[in-house]
């Protein structure tokens, strides 16, 4: 006699649990529904239908496999399933519902920025403990969980990632590291402690081919300068642009930082080094207006004379009526005419 299939027996399996999905099985269900058929009734068909709330079942599968997946569900929240199945005779009716629980969403790096942000130590820690989160997962600025504690100075904090497999020298695709971070703007201590604790290399470059100490300089740290000098930074390394960190130190409007450039031509920098355009830093003092630290590099025998790319000179570069050039331009002289003065006496 043909009819409906019946209603399906014993309990719908779920194979596995996510925070967002439940995939479910009705192998055994469907073999027993069909060993219950005649071949007048036609190939059995499957509906399934989950709801999170009472009587709002929505339907997750149609068809004639003995598996789906019930996807784009919230995490740790329980469901009910259930399904049924039809034929030619048309649907039969539903299993009673099983209930299941999706998984508690895994921990993400945003979690672990979240807990330093807050200064939960205790919390940081459960969550790296359970190596569900990337140690090394960039927030949306692209800073690293160490690095954002780097820079707010949280050595304890640092200290917990470093256990737990964070990176200190994890570069993004600005290639900026930890060590770049904190150079720039960071506390001297948390930059000793990245070279003597982290084992922080120098060597790293970001996309543009500034190393650790450019940005030290760049940030006009003098401390951490001496820091990274002492640690064996390149005093001559050059970015893609070829300058040194000495150029670097005059070649910004905003930057022109006397001390550092004492500091860096004491320690052998190289006082008329030049860029890939072919200008030094007494150029770039000129252009910008750097007259204390013009004053600096004269005193280390920058020569005045020296041409760029395009045979412009130092001293030709001076050329002009503003008052600012005029004043460059003699200091430039006043330091020449001493210079010739002294290597007379030195002849005489």
């Amino acid at each position: 006699m043909s009819m409906r299939p019946p209603k399906p027996q014993g309990p719908l399996q779920v194979d596995k649990a996510t925070h967002h999905s439940l995939e479910l099985n009705w192998e055994a269900q469907l073999q027993q529904a069909a060993a219950e058929q005649s071949g007048e009734d036609g190939r059995l068909r499957v509906e399934v239908q989950w709801c999170r709330f009472e009587n709002t079942w929505e339907v997750a599968y149609k068809g004639f496999d003995v598996r789906c997946v019930c996807a784009g569900l919230e995490p740790n929240q329980e469901y009910q399933v259930r399904i049924r199945f039809g034929n030619g005779h048309g649907w039969g009716d539903f299993s009673e519902p099983v209930t299941s629980k999706t998984a508690a969403k895994p921990f993400s790096g945003e979690d672990l920025h979240r807990y330093i942000r807050r200064r939960n130590l205790d919390a940081l820690v459960n969550v790296l403990e359970t190596g569900e989160a990337n140690p090394n997962a960039p927030d949306d600025k692209g800073f690293t969980p160490l690095a954002e504690a780097a820079l707010e100075g949280l050595l304890d904090y640092c200290q917990a990632l470093l256990d737990h497999r964070a990176d200190v020298n994890w570069s993004g695709d600005n290639g900026k590291t930890c060590l770049m971070l904190v150079a720039y703007k960071g506390k001297p201590e948390v930059l000793q402690w990245l070279l003597e604790s982290a084992n922080a290399s120098l060597h790293p470059r970001d996309r543009n081919g500034l190393s650790a100490l450019h940005y030290a300089v760049d940030g006009e740290q003098l401390d951490n300068v001496r820091l990274l000098l002492d640690a064996g930074a390149d005093l001559h390394a050059k970015d893609n642009a070829g300058c040194t960190p000495l150029l670097r130190c005059a070649q910004h409007r905003n930057n022109g930082n006397a001390a550092l450039a004492v500091e860096l031509l004491n320690r052998g920098a190289l006082v008329d080094e030049t860029d890939s355009s072919g200008q030094t830093a007494l150029f770039y003092c000129v252009m910008n207006r750097h007259e204390k630290l013009a004053a600096v590099l004269l005193h280390h025998g920058a020569d005045i004379r020296a041409t760029n790319s395009r045979g412009l000179s130092v001293l030709k570069a001076t050329d002009g009526q503003q008052p600012d050039r005029k004043a460059m331009r003699a200091l430039l002289l006043e330091h020449e005419e001493k210079r010739r003065s002294e290597q007379q006496q030195k002849s005489a």
